[in-house]
């Protein structure tokens, strides 16, 4: 090929732009809005690579999955704690229920009464407390599946209901 110089080639794209060719005019629009992008692309890439305090992206990258890295020990600690609670707080009382009563006719005031603390599975105590004249007397009752192996009054038995109710 031969040796062209700049200025016969700049000659033939001014030749190209006023011979008003529909093509050549499209081709050079098409030209210099590729440039443009490609100028505002290597500013974009330039920007990326450089970094806030001159770190290269790659470094960048790294420091973000070492802190997704702790970041995902972190939820499954977090899990797992979630997980054991869960599990102790199944046999913590949850349903908790009081019954107040008279156990005699001719004593007033409701001064008795059948407390019920049990867990998601339905274990755990009565107590009752009776009332008499000059002392109370108090019982407990172990409960599991919300029955007890002992005999339950009608009071204690509201209470249980009652209990299974906040559960």
């Amino acid at each position: 090929m031969e040796n062209i110089e700049s200025n016969e080639i700049l000659s033939l794209i001014l030749n190209a732009i006023y011979s008003e060719s529909p093509l050549v005019l499209t081709l050079l629009f098409l030209v210099l809005i590729l440039a443009l992008y490609s100028f505002f692309l290597s500013r974009r890439i330039y920007k990326l690579t450089a970094g806030k305090n001159g770190q290269s992206l790659e470094s960048h990258i790294h420091n973000t999955a070492e802190r997704v890295e702790v970041l995902e020990r972190a939820a499954h600690h977090t899990s797992k704690n979630i997980t054991e609670i869960n599990t102790r707080l199944e046999g913590s009382v949850r349903g908790l229920a009081i019954k107040r009563f008279d156990p005699f006719q001719q004593q007033g005031g409701q001064q008795s009464f059948a407390l019920a603390l049990l867990n998601e599975h339905g274990s755990g105590a009565v107590i009752s407390g009776i009332h008499v004249r000059d002392n109370v007397r108090v019982y407990a009752k172990e409960i599991t599946n919300f029955t007890s192996k002992h005999e339950l009054s009608e009071e204690e038995q509201g209470a249980i209901q009652q209990a299974k109710m906040e559960l």
